[in-house]
């Protein structure tokens, strides 16, 4: 039983060191946090770093592949965390956190909301990201709400996935994320 879970964990974490399928990329500087203005080899920064200390970690492919340097004892701790977070949270049968947002919120609230998530979804919590129509509002085109629902789901790749099959209605829409 375990090696199923562990595999399957193992399957979710990104891409690290050689696996890590680009040639060039941008890299986020671990002291500033700030993204390097220029690509660079992937080759050359993995000859430049002790990799039995460090870590190189995919943390974006689009608009362009960007990597991040981690400590790899820090980077095993949050691994082993998230992993014990993820068995607690589908142990205890807690009710997934639900995120209710209009086809008209503002931006600043959406990224607030999705901030929210992203703290449930590291905490091991299920989240439901709904929208829906506001009495008296126009609705969205159907292709429209298509790429708001992938636009917020794809801002949540790097903490989780989906895993059930997106509820859809007229007026509403579901994205159920783990």
């Amino acid at each position: 039983r375990s090696y199923a879970t562990s595999s399957k964990l193992l399957d979710n974490r990104k891409p690290t060191n050689d696996k890590i399928p680009y040639a060039l990329v941008r890299v986020v500087d671990p002291e500033t946090d700030k993204l390097s203005p220029t690509k660079q080899s992937l080759r050359t920064l993995l000859s430049s770093l002790d990799l039995k200390k460090w870590i190189v970690e995919l943390v974006a492919e689009k608009p362009e592949p960007i990597v991040r340097i981690l400590d790899r004892k820090e980077a095993f701790q949050k691994y082993k965390e998230q992993r014990k977070a993820t068995k607690k949270g589908t142990k205890s049968g807690e009710a997934a956190k639900e995120i209710q947002l209009t086809w008209a919120t503002a931006s600043g609230d959406v990224s607030h909301k999705l901030a929210k998530a992203r703290s449930y979804l590291e905490k091991g919590c299920k989240v439901d990201i709904v929208f829906a129509s506001k009495k008296g509002q126009p609705l969205p085109k159907p292709k429209e709400m298509q790429v708001r629902l992938q636009d917020i789901a794809s801002e949540l790749t790097d903490v989780s996935k989906e895993w059930k099959v997106r509820e859809v209605s007229s007026t509403m829409r579901v994205i159920s994320l783990q």
